[in-house]
């Protein structure tokens, strides 16, 4: 009897443990938390070059395919090339290099001078493209590049996978791309006019092609006043066709920058149904820079950068109607600037929305003299949500300085995945991380 109670006894106990235990498990994995079936620890670094010492790697875009591969897209600069070339690598789900791409997940792009990529997209066929400038000693042009599914270049696409474009023969170049349902490529950046940069806009044929449908050669500029220097950074087309394209708006002497948004019809000319012409800016009251662009389902423009001060950046957001008007249902003003950490300097660099209607947003906080990538998530009245981690915000370290530059989220199970790169004592690489929604 006294055996039997004994058995029971420690057969309860052994169950209890066990709940217990799954409690904690569960528990752990909380939202905010770092996905540890992404290499087990939620952190991936990775190079392009495996035989490049002392070697720069950079990733600033990163997308999620249909079938849940992870590409990234940056940039190497090894100091025995004394020059810097396209770099795409692409990972499995769970965080390991893709082999079936290019042999090892790896590959670079070299356009012939100094070549440096800032934006990716995966096409409905599964190819990619990647966009960027190619640069020597008096100017940039616009590059891109196009890769087949296994990360060879496709030739269909202008010949040899790659297409460079001079608008206005002067100083040129793209931080940013967007792939039309209709398989078009749309480009945003920068454009010398011969007195100051305006935003300049291309448009592809999927054949690599300028289209000349839009703006009647395929390239279009957008100045925000006389002697302004513009300089576009993001691009997204809304459900209509129309394509909105954001960045920033400074001074003759590159000083007094303010966030700046331009709306064109699908033929290249301005909408004038967006604040009366087109185009607007927004003062945050310092200097201003936007760097990421998102829409919601009811059209309504998030826009997320940052805004500095003489003693501190400042992350900051705006929302706009679809008539470009500031959303007062967004924080009251339409705005909203914070830190991630108090005192400390933060940015943003990419923002989605989800689902929901909540707004996500990665960048970069100061944690003493180095960086850590930085994720936030806001209600969609512009209040930190709560329910992820505690209070809405979460940091993750890769040891070194790192910076947060794309974000990307995941469309089978919500989860973000997080680009950029981390730099120690000799060298940077590409950084990715995945969290929990």
């Amino acid at each position: 009897m006294f055996v039997q109670f004994k058995q029971s006894t420690w057969k309860a106990s052994l169950l209890a443990t066990i709940i217990s235990m799954l409690a904690v498990t569960v528990a752990l994995a909380a939202p905010g938390d770092l996905d540890t079936t992404f290499d087990g620890d939620g952190l991936v670094t990775s190079f392009a070059v495996p035989t490049s010492p002392g070697r720069n790697d950079r990733a600033y875009s990163v997308a999620v395919q249909a079938n849940g591969k992870i590409v990234a897209a940056g940039y190497n600069y090894a100091a025995s090339l004394t020059t810097s070339n396209f770099a795409v690598i692409r990972h499995n789900a769970d965080g390991s290099l893709d082999t079936t791409f290019s042999g090892d997940g790896r590959l670079t792009t070299d356009f012939g001078a100094e070549d440096l990529a800032y934006d990716i997209a995966v096409q409905s066929d599964g190819k990619i493209v990647v966009a960027g400038s190619t640069c020597s000693t008096a100017a940039c042009d616009v590059a891109l590049a196009r890769y087949k599914v296994g990360g060879g270049l496709d030739t269909a696409f202008s010949g040899d996978g790659k297409q460079t474009s001079d608008f206005g023969s002067n100083d040129n170049g793209s931080f940013a791309l967007t792939v039309q349902p209709n398989g078009k490529i749309v480009v945003a950046g920068y454009m010398w006019n011969g007195s100051n940069y305006d935003f300049a806009i291309y448009r592809y044929l999927s054949g690599g092609g300028l289209d000349n449908t839009f703006g009647g050669d395929g390239m279009v500029n957008v100045g925000f006043g006389a002697g302004r220097q513009d300089f576009a950074n993001d691009v997204v087309i809304q459900s209509d066709g129309k394509i909105v394209v954001i960045g920033y708006t400074g001074d003759v002497n590159y000083e007094n920058n303010n966030f700046a948004i331009a709306r064109l019809n699908a033929g290249g000319g301005l909408d004038t149904t967006f604040s009366g012409d087109g185009k607007l800016t927004t003062n945050f009251g310092a200097d201003e820079y936007a760097y990421n662009v998102a829409l919601q389902t009811d059209g309504k423009i998030v826009v997320a950068g940052e805004k500095d001060t003489a003693t501190l950046f400042a992350s900051a957001l705006a929302r706009y109607n679809t008539d470009g008007t500031p959303d007062t249902t967004f924080n009251i003003t339409g705005r909203r600037v914070f830190s991630i950490t108090s005192n400390a300097d933060s940015w943003i660099t990419g923002v989605r929305i989800q689902s929901d209607g909540k707004i996500v947003a990665l960048g970069s906080t100061a944690n003493g003299d180095l960086l850590d990538f930085s994720l936030v998530r806001l209600n969609t009245g512009g209040g930190f949500d709560s329910t992820f981690s505690g209070d809405g915000k979460v940091t993750v370290d890769f040891g070194g300085n790192d910076f947060g530059n794309a974000l990307a989220i995941q469309s089978s199970d919500g989860k973000y995945v997080l680009g950029g790169y981390t730099l120690d004592s000799t060298q940077r690489d590409f950084a990715l991380a995945r969290v929990l929604p």
